[in-house]
């Protein structure tokens, strides 16, 4: 049952990242959490998301180039770390509260902030800034999405560019992600990937190919409003299942 359940919700959240670029983590890390409990979605998380965002960056034409978000990846990189050490000794408690208040975090400030009629031009403080809250937040959660999307929605763009440049994101961050957590988990002396992780994980990958071709019937269907409408429609909906869990 645990198998099924793992691939139905790999399938639902891999559709969602291939139609607007982002929505695993936070679609798949508080809905698996109820089953598995929070570490083990997280960790579980990480090796799918990595798989997902890779398949889905080299198919994508025309793809944003790598340095276009080079800045915020490296600042990502380098502090991911910190996240990854909490997610080794927090309680899942704790996590799960810190999930909810991410993803709620992310929907307020892409509310408050009104898409702007024309792109805003890059600033590298910020996207320095954007990349440290993403890596710390990565680490600890298996969630640096919210923070990404806030900034290209903050920055505007047509629906495709923005989300070419969030699949040009995950694909740097999925595989270096994974392998500090993998690092930061055995010097903490926790492993974050267990036997579970690894077979479990064997039930998710299949939904990795349902999304490739879900999401390029999607795309072309999918206007600058209801781009932004489905983003925010799935932040609200995690952070809610993440918070309830948490309260329970």
């Amino acid at each position: 049952m645990e198998y099924l359940i793992v691939f139905l919700v790999s399938a639902f959240a891999a559709i969602m990242q291939a139609a607007v670029g982002f929505g695993f983590a936070v679609l798949f890390t508080p809905l698996l959490a109820l089953a598995l409990g929070a570490r083990d979605a997280i960790a579980l998380s990480l090796i799918l998301s990595m798989s997902l965002s890779l398949v889905l960056y080299f198919a994508d034409r025309p793809r944003a180039p790598i340095r276009s978000v080079l800045p915020m990846f490296l600042a990502a990189t380098v502090v991911t770390p910190i996240g990854t050490y909490v997610l080794a000794v927090a309680d899942e408690r704790v996590l799960r509260i810190c999930i909810g208040a991410a993803v709620l975090a992310s929907v307020i400030g892409t509310y408050v902030s009104p898409h702007p009629a024309e792109e805003r031009a890059e600033r590298l403080p910020t996207t320095l800034g954007v990349g440290v809250i993403s890596g710390i937040m990565r680490g600890a959660t298996g969630m640096g999405g919210p923070p990404v999307v806030i900034y290209e929605h903050w920055r505007g763009a047509a629906t495709m560019a923005i989300r070419r440049r969030l699949l040009a994101y995950f694909a740097l961050t999925g595989v270096t992600g994974t392998a500090i957590a993998a690092a930061s988990g055995y010097l903490a002396g926790k492993a974050v990937f267990t036997p579970d992780t690894v077979l479990h994980s064997l039930a998710g990958l299949p939904a990795v190919f349902i999304a490739l071709y879900g999401g390029r019937w999607i795309r072309p269907r999918l206007s600058d409003f209801w781009f932004r409408t489905l983003s925010m429609g799935v932040l609200v909906f995690t952070a809610a299942v993440s918070i309830l869990g948490a309260l329970r």
